[in-house]
């Protein structure tokens, strides 16, 4: 079927001068996109990466690093330093696209950090960075970015969420886990008012050895030891905003050379006559109510509202005239 390529695209990739950023910008780069590479630099959570927060071999900031090696490769790249959680910093990333490439067709959002504290530890302004990063900055960035994105009509969004509060949470990760469920619901909420303008949004949730993932508790990870290559993630996240990529407001895993489908499924469970709805009822069923079986996995409103509907009339059948 020929190569992917994303030659005539413009891309912007934020948090990109290190680990999976980098790696989703070069790959871009590499089959024809040109890229806005942003990375503030020295991030709200450097002070807890220790020995795994190397600075560029020459001093400079790793989005320009970046951004030289892909035109030194041939490419098409500008470097961006701005911090996404500020609507200016947003606001240029796409000011550069327009300046340098005159348009964006693609915004993968992966700028992030992760504070990790146990819960009856954690503070107000802790949790606030989290959302900032993982949350706001997403949302200034695509606000910033929709026209352009309407504009292409096949405009695309791939923001970097986490197994971590979107599958399951983690322990001393209540910051994060709060920050990257909510990136989840921006995430189908943009993918449902995207539909009708062309604009796909997607998650992806991937696995890497990264700074972040350097730092914090590997109890937390598999006990085997696994390819955690960033490159490895980087087809999957590429794949996902190209044109021929036909989903919208889903989410994937990739890690290590796998990637597969994330879904949140709503289960049958028990329907009662309205006026025999008790506590008593929820307990004596609640074997039926908290099986995962006969479920669906709904991508609208209306899917969910249908299987609500299917359900209740089972039990209460619709009166005549």
């Amino acid at each position: 079927m020929g190569e992917v390529s994303f030659r005539g695209k413009v891309a912007a990739v934020t948090g990109a001068g290190r680990g999976l950023g980098r790696e989703f910008a070069l790959l871009l780069a590499r089959r024809g996109a040109s890229v806005v590479v942003n990375d503030i630099g020295v991030s709200a959570d450097e002070a807890r990466y220790g020995s795994a927060a190397t600075a560029s071999p020459d001093g400079r900031d790793p989005a320009r690093d970046v951004a030289e090696e892909i035109n030194r490769a041939g490419g098409r790249a500008v470097a961006n330093v701005a911090d996404v959680s500020e609507p200016g910093g947003a606001q240029s990333i796409v000011d550069d696209a327009l300046r340098a490439f005159d348009g964006l067709d693609i915004v993968i959002n992966n700028a992030g950090i992760v504070i990790t504290r146990e819960f009856g530890d954690l503070t107000v302004d802790e949790l606030d960075k989290c959302y900032a990063v993982h949350v706001r900055g997403p949302f200034l960035v695509c606000k910033a970015a929709w026209p352009c994105l309407a504009k292409s009509g096949r405009g695309r969004v791939l923001n970097v969420c986490s197994v971590d509060g979107v599958l399951f949470g983690n322990m001393r990760h209540t910051a994060y886990d709060a920050a990257k469920g909510g990136l989840s619901g921006l995430t189908r909420g943009m993918a449902a008012d995207g539909r009708e303008l062309g604009i796909h949004v997607n998650g992806l949730l991937p696995g890497a050895m990264t700074r972040g993932h350097a730092s914090v508790d590997h109890s937390l990870s598999p006990a085997a030891v696994i390819d955690m290559r960033p490159e490895l993630v980087a087809p999957a996240a590429s794949w996902l905003v190209h044109d021929d990529c036909p989903v919208t407001g889903r989410f994937y895993a990739a890690s290590a050379g796998r990637m597969g489908l994330v879904f949140t499924a709503a289960a049958e469970g028990y329907q009662s006559a309205p006026d025999d709805f008790t506590i008593e009822s929820v307990r004596d069923h609640w074997a039926v109510i908290d099986a995962p079986g006969q479920f669906v996995v709904p991508d609208t409103t209306a899917e969910y509202n249908e299987m609500r509907m299917r359900v209740f009339r089972s039990v209460v059948p619709p009166t005549g005239r």
